[in-house]
């Protein structure tokens, strides 16, 4: 049986755009944050994958992939 749920919104509430429109909370655009609510589960897919490579590249993940402190 197929999963019809939407998918969730990767949002942690913790918003702030830098320089070039990407959110440092969840790593969407803000164009992708705008248009969340009307896109299907493929699209919707598409952003999460798009934001979870900008996560991976951002420098604050470079510079600090282990989280825990020293």
């Amino acid at each position: 049986m197929l999963d019809n749920s939407p998918v969730p919104s990767p949002c942690v509430r913790n918003c702030c755009l830098d320089d070039s429109d990407i959110c440092l909370g969840c790593f969407r655009s803000l164009d992708e944050i705008r248009n969340w609510s009307n896109a299907d589960n493929a699209s919707r897919v598409q952003i999460l994958h798009r934001a979870a490579a900008r996560r991976q590249s951002h420098p604050t993940f470079l510079t600090n992939k282990d989280p825990s402190p020293q």
